[in-house]
This record gives structure tokens, C-alpha cells and sequence, in this order.
């Protein structure tokens, strides 16, 4: 039976073959516009801008420390003044008026502890460029400095948490 089909396939096939378009293929060659584009002047490279001196690492890092521990003050504050919301929030049913004040005067106090945590980010960003740099000067101050920070850093985790519920 098989050997009946064959034949029947074979000249099926051919027939088929007939129906391929074999003339209308795309070109290969550029585009006009990819003609355009090759006449095209290059435009010049941008002059750099000018670069301003380097501030010395000493006094980035120290204007660091001066913003992260003003912002701590500004926390101290807003914690201070959060505190009473937050503690009649912890006590209020939950979804009451109280406890969404609580819960909204907690996030305002976590958000005011926000830059200490973006200058710890800056001061490791560093840390990390003066070891890359080999500047094991720089890296060491930056280091105290982080040390400095992260006890300001943790003090604030620490205070965020006593408001909480046990």
C-alpha cells in the first residue's frame, strides 16, 4: 500500500513546487536612507564639562555627620511629638481614629529617621571608592565616621521600636 502512495507523493510535491515564488526576494542593498545616513557628517563629541575641585574627603565626611546628626535632632523632636498619638494608638481598638493616628504619627517619626540612614548609604558609598581607590587614609576616617553613624542609626531603631506594642 505504501508503495501506491509513492508515486502519488512524489507528484504532489512536484506540483507544490510550482506555487514558491522564486523571483521576489528583498534586497540586500542600502536603503535610501541608509545611503543618507552613511553620507552623514559625524556630529563633534560634546566638550566636557568643567569639573570643579574635589572638596577634600575630610570635610565631605564631616558636612556628612553635621547633616545625619542635625537630622537625628529633628528626629528626637518629631519622636517627642509623636509619642502621645502613638501610645493612644497602641491602646485604641484597632482601625479606630486613635490607632490610625498612631499609626500615622510612627510613620511620620520612621520617615524623620530616613537621612541617617541616607548618610550611612553616602558614608559606605565612600568607604567603598577610597578602598577602591587604595586611599586606606580615607577609608579609615570614613570608617570612624560610619562607626559614629551607626550608633546614631541603631539608637533611632531603637527608639522606633520601644513604640511599638510588645
Amino acid at each position: 500500500m505504501t508503495i501506491r502512495l509513492l508515486p502519488a507523493a512524489a507528484l504532489l510535491c512536484a506540483g507544490l513546487s510550482g506555487c514558491a515564488q522564486t523571483t521576489n526576494y528583498p534586497s540586500l542593498a542600502p536603503r535610501p536612507i541608509e545611503r543618507e545616513v552613511l553620507r552623514a557628517e559625524a556630529v563633534p563629541p560634546a566638550s566636557a564639562p568643567a569639573v570643579a575641585a574635589p572638596i577634600p574627603p575630610s570635610a565631605d565626611v564631616a558636612a556628612i555627620i553635621a547633616r545625619a546628626q542635625a537630622a537625628d535632632v529633628l528626629f528626637r523632636e518629631a519622636l517627642e511629638k509623636a509619642r502621645p498619638a502613638v501610645e493612644a494608638g497602641r491602646a485604641a481598638p484597632e482601625g479606630s481614629d486613635a490607632w490610625v493616628s498612631g499609626q500615622q504619627a510612627y510613620s511620620s517619626v520612621d520617615a524623620a529617621a530616613t537621612p541617617v540612614a541616607d548618610a550611612l548609604g553616602e558614608l559606605d558609598r565612600r568607604r567603598e571608592d577610597a578602598a577602591t581607590a587604595g586611599d586606606a587614609a580615607t577609608e579609615a576616617a570614613i570608617t570612624d565616621a560610619l562607626v559614629q553613624l551607626q550608633a546614631l542609626y541603631e539608637a533611632q531603631r531603637s527608639a522606633l521600636a520601644a513604640l511599638l506594642p510588645a
